[in-house]
């Protein structure tokens, strides 16, 4: 039996919560660094409710929230985490428009420096996603009761919701709903650019929905969107063939 969700894998009063990673006293300079985190569908905006062109027929994106682990910049041996946990959710119900709305993290006295690249983990990391919502005090990020599902004893890692019209008839064919959780799904990504932390220093961190199905991924086509059981994905937390795929192709959905 399916569990019926969608897609599984930020202005105004956009909802985050963070979890600094930095427990050791930092030696030497360090600034504040901020991050912004945005959504977009084949590099423009994410709008939700907007018709997009998937395969030969239509969806729409109407949630994307995700957890991320361990935000860690490196560079060589040397590795700094700056964050354990964090939350973004890029659709917020309170958004003042249907535009994704940017989501702004800010990681308090990061070692100042050149650094190589960012790891990050997609999901939450296991030894966190053992825990439940009660064991966390209110205002943390794992303290969402609604971002937890106690048949899977797990996080749910991340939302993406919507429908798909099948016959581009502006009718809609049925619901999408991808929502990736158990520690079987959890991934971590590295990514090699530049980053600079200094005073005033920022970077960004995209996310493009569309790189999650296209059919250029080298990996196979387009999630067949005829079959209902690629609508969602299971509730049976031992099939996570569905959430699989989307957490294997994270990687080449994120730019920084």
């Amino acid at each position: 039996m399916k569990h019926v969700l969608f897609a599984g894998l930020l202005a105004g009063a956009a909802l985050f919560a963070g979890c600094d990673g930095n427990s050791e006293p930092v030696q030497g300079p360090a600034s504040d660094f901020k991050i912004t985190f945005q959504a977009r569908y084949d590099g423009q905006p994410l709008e939700k409710y907007k018709n997009y062109t998937y395969d030969s027929y239509q969806v729409q994106i109407t949630r994307f929230n995700t957890f991320l682990s361990d935000i860690t910049l490196l560079n060589g041996n040397k590795e700094v985490r700056i964050s354990d946990i964090d939350w973004v959710d890029f659709t917020p119900d309170n958004a003042p428009n249907n535009l994704a709305v940017s989501v702004p993290l800010t990681f308090a006295q990061v070692p100042d420096g050149d650094y190589t690249g960012i790891r990050i983990g997609y999901g939450v990391r296991p030894d966190l996603n053992a825990k439940q919502p009660k064991d966390f005090a209110a205002g943390h990020p794992l303290s969402r009761e609604n971002e937890y599902w106690l048949g899977w004893g797990s996080y749910i890692f991340n939302k993406i919701e919507g429908t798909v019209d099948l016959n581009n008839n502006n009718v809609s064919d049925g619901g999408l709903v991808y929502h990736c959780g158990s520690d079987a799904t959890y991934r971590t990504y590295t990514f090699n650019t530049p980053i600079t932390v200094q005073q005033g220093a920022t970077a960004t961190v995209t996310f493009d929905l569309k790189k999650l199905f296209d059919t250029t991924d080298p990996t196979g086509g387009w999630l067949d969107l005829n079959s209902a059981y690629n609508h969602v994905t299971s509730n049976d937390v031992s099939d996570v063939v569905i959430a699989n795929l989307l957490m294997n192709k994270f990687d080449r959905a994120t730019t920084v």
